[in-house]
């Protein structure tokens, strides 16, 4: 996993499709706006990349998928396939990572709901 990070801005409106990245070697997330409530991210994903299985101990991380399609990791390998226009909701220690086992490229908003970031490794 790669992360941009947006140059510090008081900008209130963004172009996702114009923030997003990506990368021909592993998924991109491009940190758009973190503040001490929360951190909103753009993910790019292209085919046969992934999000690996993680958990939040402190935080709800919410994806909200813009385009394309991922398998959703739910943990004890459970998965689910969430697509364009849908939400997910993972509440603080729920395993969640994604692989995009499409043919198009994929891309997901983060909204992660804490003060700070802290990211457990998980098993899908």
């Amino acid at each position: 996993m790669m992360t941009n990070t947006l140059p510090f801005s008081i900008q209130r409106t963004f172009d996702v499709e114009k923030l997003v990245c990506f990368s021909e070697e592993k998924a991109i997330v491009t940190e758009i706006s973190i503040t001490k409530h929360s951190s909103i991210a753009v993910w790019g994903v292209r085919p046969g990349q992934q999000v690996p299985a993680h958990t939040h101990p402190d935080g709800q991380d919410t994806w909200i998928v813009i385009r394309g399609e991922l398998t959703y990791y739910l943990g004890d390998g459970q998965k689910k396939i969430i697509s364009a226009g849908q939400v997910d909701v993972a509440e603080p220690f729920q395993v969640h990572g994604a692989i995009n086992e499409g043919f198009e490229d994929a891309v997901f908003l983060s909204v992660y709901s804490a003060p700070s970031l802290k990211v457990i490794s998980a098993s899908p």
